[in-house]
């Protein structure tokens, strides 16, 4: 007869494996490429180039054309607009971001490439909470990689992952708003740390951004 602690770490592991399998093979599905139909997660894209490995495709169909989008883009990132998202768990990071849900001229200034996205404050993370505009078309695409990346892409080298926005057209008036992010060669200890630590606070926060931007431009 098995003994109380032990009966007890038998059904927590139990309990441990079906939350595990659940996760992994039913909902870690649908959020990798959460709001993104076959047909969108099949694009080949501009950002595409940078990178070899795998990639998960997020969207929302807005009521309006990438003309009305675009100024939204343009003034993402914390130096600017910040990213729409949830500032509580953004700044959890030490992120001290500040979120404008207007268009502000003074965020308006053109994006080209080798332009720096703070992704959190500059003081913080010892300068390193950033990425690079790899590639950018307005009214297309807005492609971004790490700063290391960014040194290896213009060296012809892949880049270990990127961040790109995407609007796609479905109509006169509505527009696929498209963010994918792709990974490139890395190691198995860099992935584990993704799928633990990344994945899931990087869901939440960036379907808040998509879900705000359809709001924002929609109403605007």
């Amino acid at each position: 007869m098995k003994s109380k602690p032990l009966q007890k770490l038998m059904y927590f592991s139990y309990a441990v494996l079906i939350i595990w399998f659940s996760h992994h093979f039913i909902f870690r599905p649908i959020f990798l490429d959460w709001g993104s139909s076959e047909p969108i997660r099949e694009l080949s894209l501009p950002g595409d180039i940078f990178t070899t490995g795998d990639q998960h495709t997020r969207a929302v169909l807005v009521q309006a054309t990438p003309q009305e989008l675009w100024p939204w883009l343009v003034q993402i990132g914390q130096e600017r607009g910040g990213f729409y998202s949830h500032e509580w768990l953004e700044n959890l990071f030490r992120a001290d971001m500040k979120n404008v849900y207007s268009i502000e001229e003074r965020f308006q200034q053109p994006r080209t490439v080798g332009d720096t996205i703070w992704l959190a404050n500059k003081e913080h993370y010892n300068g390193g909470g950033y990425q690079i505009i790899a590639e950018i078309t307005p009214y297309q695409s807005f492609v971004m990689v790490g700063g290391e990346d960014y040194e290896r892409i213009t060296k012809g080298v892949k880049a270990s992952g990127s961040w790109a926005f995407y609007l796609y057209p479905e109509t006169n008036n509505t527009t696929w708003l498209i963010v994918r992010s792709s990974s490139g060669e890395i190691s198995f200890g860099e992935k584990l740390v993704r799928y633990l630590t990344f994945e899931v606070p990087h869901f939440i926060m960036e379907v808040r951004m998509l879900k705000t931007m359809k709001r924002l431009v929609e109403n605007t």
